[in-house]
């Protein structure tokens, strides 16, 4: 364990950096830990308070939802609805119409959607957990209990009773669903909130003005560096993206979805990754589940009778299959930003007379993975926001050569009268600004991930695109947060032909973190 970790202790006092209302522009909040996952919600507004007051109405809508269909909480009414056996009471209108949404989806699927899939999910964890998969006997009784009845829906009154004790998950259905419904909530011109964007997991919703790019993360290798393998162009729809890429078990060495066929119980094998765009944030998100486990033939006839629905799948072999009106929202590769510096002198190399190991090329076959955690201030008890996050990569002299990941919560006039002083990555102009226009060019979709938890690779190219030598550089991870502390965890390497892995101890913004060079997989 490395202690390499600078801690600067000066207070980044948001009275001075937001004091003033910001022009009209693209306003960005990141949060944590919201609906299991993170939030990134982008807001077009006349000014700053426009766009923080629309914030705050999408976090509450959020909250409010999750108090009616989240299974992870107790206390709500989906949790205490599924304790109650036999009752036919009344619930909320929200929920019925999730329910009501899950049957159709269910039958319209031939199965491949069934929340009592969650029958599965807690028999593989427990499995899991005990080092081996789910025996046959284990897999029949469980297909027992998830083919019963698990509710009845009076349409006329709304209510739903509860029948038997079959366990139900209504994720793959209801985050879609409250996306929209947020989405919904802070969109209001009359406010001078003109669009919205919100990315909850890699689930997207885009609305009204000002927004609409959105890329997609390759299912295999995702990190939150990578590049999007295609790019579409969407106004007032849903995104969502199911995969095994983020979420699943490692049993014997072998990798296993979280994904799992309803019917049969087992993790889904052939497909990577599905994509759906929707009108309806809950039909975007069953069916982005249901193609994970379809044939994908099957699906594709599926989505091309549906009116305004398509879909991208992603087969395990990587072979890429379109509905046929896909290809209408596909968009060129946004242009970079020309810089009159974005390249820059080439970047110098390890100095003459070097040990072998540090004139020695980036190893073939070889990639970086930066990995880092962020804390979870105590104070706070559900969702956090994220602290400004900064990874970068300097050589030997000093030099910022690449430019991996920037996350700022606001844009504006904010950063800028800050940042500059805070955060020594900044010096480098041309490769923050470049990440800066990317983050503002698209929006990227991909299946979802645990929150706080992060992996950026490395390709061994500078900023300009060219191919690094081998030898001494050093990862910065730098975390600034609101009235928090700024701090660094510095990371040195050294890159030839051996793999390594190293961990590195943690600061009260950046839990911990880690690097690893190791070989490339093989596909």
């Amino acid at each position: 364990m490395h202690s390499d970790l600078w801690i600067v202790p000066v207070l980044l006092v948001l009275g001075s950096l937001f004091g003033s209302t910001a022009i009209a522009g693209d306003f960005a909040f990141y949060h944590e830990e919201v609906m299991g996952t993170a939030l990134e919600l982008r807001v077009w507004a006349d000014d700053e308070d426009a766009a923080r007051q629309a914030e705050a109405r999408v976090l509450s809508e959020i909250d409010r939802l999750s108090g009616v269909l989240s299974g992870y909480d107790p206390s709500s009414h989906l949790s205490r609805w599924m304790n109650h056996p036999g009752d036919a009471s009344s619930i909320p209108s929200e929920l019925f119409e999730v329910l009501r949404a899950a049957d159709r989806w269910r039958h319209a699927t031939g199965g491949a959607f069934d929340p009592r899939a969650a029958t599965f999910g807690r028999l593989w964890e427990a499995s899991a957990g005990r080092g081996r998969a789910p025996t046959p006997g284990e897999l029949a009784e469980a297909r027992a209990l998830a083919s019963a009845e698990a509710w009845r829906l009076d349409p006329g009154s709304e209510a739903a009773e509860r029948v038997g004790r079959t366990p139900i998950s209504l994720d793959g259905i209801a985050k879609g669903f409250i996306l929209e419904r947020a989405c919904d909530e802070g969109l209001d011109p009359n406010r001078g909130v003109r669009g919205i964007l919100l990315n909850v997991g890699g689930d997207l919703r885009v609305v009204g003005e000002g927004f609409g790019t959105v890329g997609l993360a390759p299912p295999k290798g995702d990190s939150e560096a990578s590049e999007p393998f295609t790019f579409l162009e969407v106004r007032d729809r849903s995104v969502a993206t199911s995969g095994a890429a983020h979420r699943g078990w490692t049993i014997d060495g072998r990798w296993y979805s979280h994904i799992l066929d309803p019917r049969s119980g087992r993790p889904v094998e052939a497909v990577a990754s599905a994509s759906v765009v929707a009108p309806s944030g809950s039909d975007a998100d069953a069916l982005a589940t249901a193609l994970n486990v379809m044939p994908i033939a099957e699906g594709l006839r599926l989505v091309n009778a549906l009116p305004e629905v398509e879909c991208l799948i992603v087969a395990s072999d990587g072979t890429v299959h379109r509905s046929d009106g896909w290809g209408d929202l596909e968009r060129p590769r946004p242009a970079a930003p020309v810089l009159a510096d974005a390249r820059g002198p080439a970047a110098p190399g390890p100095a003459a007379g070097a040990e072998d190991d540090r004139r020695s090329d980036w190893g073939e076959g070889f990639e970086l993975v930066v990995r880092f955690e962020i804390n979870r201030p105590e104070v706070e008890q559900r969702r956090y926001r994220r602290p400004y996050v900064v990874v970068y990569i300097e050589d030997e002299t000093g030099h910022v050569v690449r430019h991996l990941l920037m996350w700022v919560s606001m844009s504006g006039s904010g950063p800028d009268q800050w940042l500059p002083d805070l955060l020594r990555w900044y010096r480098s102009d041309a490769g923050r600004t470049r990440i800066e226009r990317r983050n503002k060019a698209y929006a990227i979709g991909r299946s979802t991930r645990p929150p706080g938890r992060y992996s950026i690779t490395w390709d061994g190219k500078d900023d300009g695109g060219r191919p690094l030598p081998g030898g001494s550089y050093t990862i910065f991870v730098e975390a600034a947060r609101e009235h928090g502390t700024h701090q660094v965890i510095r990371m040195p390497v050294s890159i030839g032909n051996d793999p390594f892995e190293e961990d590195y101890e943690g600061n009260v913004e950046i839990k911990s973190a880690a690097v690893e060079y190791r070989r490339i997989e093989s596909e």
